[in-house]
């Protein structure tokens, strides 16, 4: 397929593009991260999204404590008494401490890119979509969160024939703006990735930073406009939503759907280390992994619901 030249003008911050995906939707796909969230979840396995702009990241396994980091940075942000080694709030990513690091323990996360270049890299995979029924996803952080580069992202993929997946938490600034910015994409999409993380709404924002209310009801209005259209994705973390309660709560929820799929996704640590690598602690590191019998107790929960097709089921 041949990329136009004609550019769109549209620049965004993506931090990974991912190939040779199989959990972002169907068939193998490329999975765009874009930077920039509103939610704070607490068991977040891409916290490295969250913050809008590019940041410098550590690795203290490749780092050699040679202490040149800290002799070249005339920002003094670099410190070997650090144990994040770089005091963020100094920083000024002039890339420095990195260009001269020997054992390349620093970079820049995040990137800031064209529309063109974006496509240019995804295009590259275009042959594994055409087997696979494949396609692309545009994921985050939070898609809306950089809402001018997504709809560039979509118009984009979606003129070269590629199925087009949107990953959102559905929730932007809160309000019935996010509903019509929300039905806007769905209607060019092929599918929306669309996450159910707490019920509960004192719950929804003491673990993620916000109130679950607009959520819920984009929530219900696009499953009612584009029910064909709409995977929904419970995280399930044990301790904050695998309860009884919290399982007959999505119960309820879902009940009020004609047609639901749901893909449960069970906790896990993958991302842990990447917390240190930003500066951060993980908040939920004494956390247990989720009781064997977690997932089967929601599936019996959910299963007896009309309507409701449970994605991952052998």
């Amino acid at each position: 397929m041949v990329v136009g030249k004609r550019s769109s003008g549209v620049k965004g911050i993506v931090f990974d593009i991912q190939h040779f995906s199989v959990h972002d939707g169907p068939g193998i796909r490329t999975t765009v991260f874009l930077k920039g969230c509103p939610l704070r979840c607490l068991w977040c396995h891409n916290p490295e999204s969250q913050n809008p702009q590019p940041e410098i990241g550590f690795s203290s396994q490749k780092c050699l404590s040679c202490g040149i980091c800290e002799e070249v940075c005339l920002q003094h942000a670099c410190s070997l008494e650090n144990p994040y080694r770089v005091d963020r709030k100094r920083c000024n990513l002039c890339g420095v401490c990195i260009q001269r690091c020997p054992a390349s323990a620093l970079r820049i996360i995040g990137r800031e890119v064209s529309v063109e270049e974006v496509v240019a890299e995804v295009v590259q995979d275009e042959a594994f979509y055409l087997q696979s029924g494949g396609g692309v996803t545009i994921s985050g952080g939070e898609p809306l969160y950089q809402l001018d580069f997504t709809r560039a992202l979509v118009k984009c993929f979606k003129r070269l024939g590629y199925h087009v997946a949107l990953d959102t938490s559905g929730y932007f600034q809160g309000n019935e703006e996010d509903t019509r910015i929300l039905l806007d994409l769905a209607q060019k999409v092929d599918l929306v990735l669309y996450d159910l993380k707490i019920m509960d709404n004192q719950k929804h924002e003491r673990y993620t930073g916000v109130p679950n209310v607009t959520i819920l009801e984009n929530a219900y209005i696009l499953g009612m406009r584009y029910p064909d259209k709409i995977l929904f994705r419970y995280p399930l973390i044990p301790q904050i939503n695998d309860s009884k309660e919290d399982f007959e709560a999505l119960r309820g929820f879902l009940s009020r759907l004609p047609k639901v799929r749901l893909e449960i996704l069970p906790y896990h640590r993958l991302g842990l280390g990447k917390y240190a690598l930003i500066g951060r602690e993980y908040e939920l590191e004494s956390l247990p992994l989720l009781e064997e019998g977690k997932v089967s107790s929601l599936k019996e929960v959910l299963l007896g619901l009309p309507g409701i097709v449970l994605v991952g089921e052998k």
